[in-house]
């Protein structure tokens, strides 16, 4: 019962909702995962393919030289 003394607004918990900033916050985090994991996908594309010059069946420069 601590609970409800540590409380000095007096709101009562069970009325107490997020509201529109609640859904706004984890609209945008929502927002800014996808933004991150597209822009992840596409450079992981890039680092993918073969540099200028180099065979796609080349071995890895540290393999060559080893």
């Amino acid at each position: 019962m601590w609970v409800a003394a540590a409380d000095p607004s007096g709101l009562d918990p069970e009325n107490v909702k997020p509201g529109w900033l609640g859904l706004a916050v984890v609209l945008g985090l929502a927002l800014g995962v996808t933004v991150l994991v597209r822009s992840f996908a596409k450079h992981t594309r890039r680092a993918n393919q073969p540099w200028e010059g180099e065979r796609a069946d080349d071995q890895p420069r540290d393999e060559k030289q080893g």
